[in-house]
């Protein structure tokens, strides 16, 4: 199983700006290092998508990862959906966030994930322009408006060339009739029961002979304010099974071998 972690904090939505932003409190810093232990007991390794804006706050985070020896990626700087920006500003964005990440780390940054998976065709060909390898941000055609809209035939769940120079790491689906469920973890990890999670990510791994898992720093954090209330379903999706997340990532880290994306899909960074 590849481990990913998207390192942003519980304030870091693209409801809100940037300026908005720097009025919260930055809580992501415990549930990281709670991650990281982790997976240093577990011998695991992960890939980190790491905010630019986070990585300029608080450098000493990321390259505390880094020494862990960790894989560091992009997950853009601002965390504005793709499909919102312009491709001017979308290469703005993933350039100033490359930049930073490689100053802190001196280590290439070779994958992106879009906020909220959000990607775009045209952003792929961006991140072929700016030195990307790989990127992580496809959900195969779900139902979460949010997420950007591929239909992708299930043999495409695992990595395939998509844009010349460019692979692609699909986030996993279940298929249950019609409906292709997300199962790749974050809020989903926290809403279905561990045992639930668990067969499905085995049938996934069955099937389709790879698995990748990601969690956010703020699915740890039980004590965080309780912003994001616009409906009872998104806030169920946000908040619901907080405490228990560190519990089931335990288990999770204890029930599969888990490693970055680079080690996981080493193949694709031949000749890098």
């Amino acid at each position: 199983m590849a481990f990913t972690v998207d390192v942003e904090d519980w304030f870091c939505s693209p409801e809100l700006s940037l300026d908005d932003w720097e009025q919260y409190e930055i809580r992501l810093e415990r549930p990281i290092y709670d991650i990281l232990d982790l997976l240093d007991e577990r011998n695991s390794t992960g890939t980190f998508f790491i905010l630019g804006w986070i990585a300029e706050r608080r450098p000493n985070l990321i390259k505390e990862i880094a020494r862990r020896g960790h894989e560091i990626a992009s997950h853009g700087y601002s965390h504005r959906l793709v499909y919102q920006q312009s491709a001017q500003e979308f290469r703005a964005d993933i350039r100033k966030s490359k930049h930073i990440l490689e100053h802190l780390t001196g280590t290439q940054v070779y994958g992106y994930r879009a906020p909220c998976f959000s990607i775009t065709l045209s952003a792929l060909d961006i991140l072929v322009e700016e030195g990307f390898v790989y990127d992580a941000s496809i959900i195969p055609n779900t139902l979460n408006s949010l997420y950007s809209k591929f239909n992708l035939a299930p043999t495409w769940l695992t990595p395939f060339k998509l844009k010349q120079k460019l692979w692609e790491i699909p986030m996993p689906v279940l298929y249950l009739g019609p409906f292709n469920i997300p199962w790749g973890g974050g809020g989903y990890f926290r809403l279905y029961p561990y045992w639930l999670f668990d067969s499905g990510a085995n049938r996934i791994v069955k099937n389709q002979g790879s698995f990748i898992f990601y969690i956010h720093p703020y699915d740890l954090d039980e004590g965080q304010p309780q912003i994001f209330n616009t409906s009872w379903i998104n806030s169920i999706r946000r908040y619901y099974g907080l405490k228990h997340t560190t519990k089931k990532l335990n288990r999770l880290l204890t029930n599969f071998t888990c490693t970055s994306i680079r080690e996981y899909h080493s193949h694709i960074f031949e000749g890098k």
